[in-house]
């Protein structure tokens, strides 16, 4: 029993331990946005907040990056501001090229780098063809329901409809055939009656209903 929970415990206590290495990493460095999706050639911020000094630096790392890479503050494009405590960063017209995560991070880097793509701010840059594209999508994707929507109805009311009008046809054809084959009797009219004649019965003797 006290091996099981030795074998139980040993896990758990790594765990918090990564937990707590992880938090106490990035608790060091707050920066924001977390993530931000942005239109090609708009400029966009990031904003650190540190308590190391001059020697916090930006960092990006892309797909392709196993490492950090140091952004230089002198690129045309980029723009780093520094007050007190706070690092700022501006991107201007960002471009595909620029997608990845930023990091604010001293100059020794310490911690692991998936740490890093945790603790980091992540830039999607998106193109105008693709809002176009996701309009599209959403009118071709409308249009085919509304397809779909008009077929079914069709093929669910046509059979309907052959159906009843091929009861009501047998209907018809039925009393059609009712009185097939019967004769017709011919009655007098009342042209043909003979006038009613009032003759009196001759009685006999004995033969009066009101005589016994």
């Amino acid at each position: 029993m006290a091996t099981l929970c030795k074998r139980l415990l040993v896990p758990h206590a790594q765990l918090w331990i990564i937990v707590l290495i992880a938090v106490t990493s990035c608790s060091r460095f707050q920066q924001y946005p977390r993530y931000v999706a942005a239109k090609k050639n708009t400029n966009v911020h990031f904003i650190c907040h540190h308590q190391n000094g001059s020697s916090i630096r930006w960092y990006k790392m892309s797909e392709q990056d196993d490492i950090p890479q140091v952004i230089r503050s002198t690129l045309p494009k980029i723009e780093v501001v520094s007050k007190d405590t706070v690092l700022e960063m501006t991107i201007n017209k960002i471009q595909y090229e620029d997608n990845g995560i930023y990091l604010c991070e001293n100059a020794s880097l310490m911690g692991s780098v998936q740490l890093k793509h945790k603790c980091g701010s992540e830039l999607k840059v998106i193109g105008f063809s693709t809002i176009e594209q996701v309009q599209n999508r959403n009118t071709l994707k409308d249009a085919i329901i509304m397809i779909q929507s008009i077929l079914l109805v069709i093929f669910v009311s046509v059979p309907m409809l052959l159906c009843l009008d091929k009861g009501d046809g047998k209907d018809i054809s039925d009393e059609d055939h009712t009185y097939e084959g019967l004769e017709i009797e011919q009655t007098a009219t009342y042209e043909d009656i003979a006038p009613f004649r009032d003759v009196k019965a001759k009685w006999t003797v004995g033969e009066h209903p009101c005589q016994e």
